[in-house]
């Protein structure tokens, strides 16, 4: 325990010199304690993870597996006590080790919460007290250990390494997954809990990636009728969610829908601005909705308005103003405002320096340099082959002179 303590002390404080050599101890001490003896999981847990934090990962990966190896010894296995570290040990797989073993155990972790999900038994639900008419808010903080029901952190884990999957875009496995997830929570919490909204979220982004547009509409819809019953409309989640359903609305060409919708969010914030300066992202989802269509005129008047916002909530100088100024200057141009056109540009682009230079600008002005510096070396090349040319003449004049002489 001391040599365990030591070692994690110094791997946290970053004293890896000191780290390694304690904690390699404390595995070997911890392993005459026997196999299924929670100080050896610890030990080997600790030391995998000195590895992935110095990016040994080829050597973490071993140590890891032994660690959920003890702890399905040591755990009740059928009961779900080894899900998180089997999700943990997954994360670790498609982000830093031998991605090929993540499939099979997800499909492990997958056939047993399915498993338990078609169970028919009565899931226990906690009852809450609140005022009336108040808004239902879930919770979504971290309960002690004692507290948590374990069909509540198998779903998280589902919803995290459902999450890795997407990311590398196994969306098969990622779907099941977040479907799993969501008929944990809503047998434990009910259909209405604030926490199915996020699985109707990740569900939603996912069907977005793969194009399927009607299905993400239907998740977002899900997702929001779920937030706007939980939490009242000043919470920023109500609009994030509003506003992924109007881009999935866009992306189906809804746009007098997704307009609609976004007009209907300027009610959220009559009691006063938002925090997170929401009202200027609103009027400049307008814009571009209107920008898309073609209406320049329409977009200019919203880029106008949420230009106006934007400065009014992170000042003249930010950057977050470079994409309401080059928006509402493209619309101008076509409007035929060319002055006012350069002059917002000029001001993007002083805002902005080469922070939004894009990769083909660059490359053009690689290139340039390159023809440029081509143009000044052909010059310069030109020169010496025309002083060496007149060497050569006047080197031959001298030898037709000398064998004159020599005559």
């Amino acid at each position: 325990m001391d040599l365990q303590r030591k070692g994690t002390e110094a791997l946290d404080a970053n004293r890896y010199w000191i780290a390694e050599p304690l904690l390699k101890q404390a595995v070997t001490e911890s392993e005459k304690l026997g196999f299924n003896h929670p100080y050896l999981a610890k030990s080997l847990g600790e030391l995998g993870r000195y590895y992935t934090v110095r990016g040994k990962f080829a050597q973490a990966e071993p140590f890891l597996e032994r660690e959920l190896a003890v702890k399905e010894t040591m755990l009740d296995k059928d009961g779900g006590q080894t899900i998180e570290s089997m999700g943990a040990l997954i994360k670790f797989y498609l982000a830093y080790g031998t991605e090929s073993k993540a499939d099979p155990l997800g499909a492990d972790v997958l056939a047993f919460v399915e498993g338990k999900a078609r169970e028919p038994r009565e899931m226990a639900q906690s009852k809450t007290t609140q005022a009336k008419d108040a808004p239902l808010v879930g919770w979504l903080g971290t309960a002690a250990a004692n507290e948590r029901n374990p069909i509540i952190e198998w779903a998280i884990t589902c919803d995290s390494i459902g999450g890795a999957f997407k990311y590398k875009g196994k969306y098969d496995m990622a779907e099941k997954l977040y479907k799993a997830a969501l008929d944990l929570k809503a047998r434990v919490l009910g259909e209405g809990h604030l926490s199915l909204a996020g699985s109707y979220d990740s569900l939603g982004i996912l069907c977005m990636e793969r194009g399927e547009y009607k299905e993400a509409e239907s998740y977002f819809r899900d997702a929001l009728i779920t937030t706007e019953k939980t939490l009242t409309p000043d919470y920023p989640e109500v609009y994030a969610r509003l506003d992924r359903l109007a881009k999935c609305l866009i992306k189906e060409k809804k746009f007098a829908e997704a307009e609609e919708l976004y007009k209907r969010a300027f009610g959220f914030w009559r009691s006063g601005p938002s925090k997170g300066g929401d009202e200027a992202r609103a009027v400049f989802a307008l814009g571009m909705l209107n920008m898309e269509q073609h209406k320049y005129s329409a977009a200019a008047s919203y880029f106008r308005r949420s230009l106006a916002m934007a400065e009014k909530f992170s000042g003249r100088s930010s950057l977050v103003l470079y994409p309401h100024l080059q928006n509402y200057a493209y619309c101008l141009y076509h409007l035929g405002a060319r002055g006012e056109c350069s002059r917002l540009r000029a001001r993007a682009n002083a805002i902005a320096g080469d922070f939004y230079k894009k990769p083909e600008e660059e490359k053009k002005e690689v290139a340039g340099a390159k023809i440029a510096g081509g143009k000044k070396g052909t010059t310069a090349d030109q020169s010496g082959r025309k002083r060496r040319h007149r060497s050569a003449v006047a080197s031959r004049y001298t030898t037709r002179k000398h064998r004159r002489h020599r005559r």
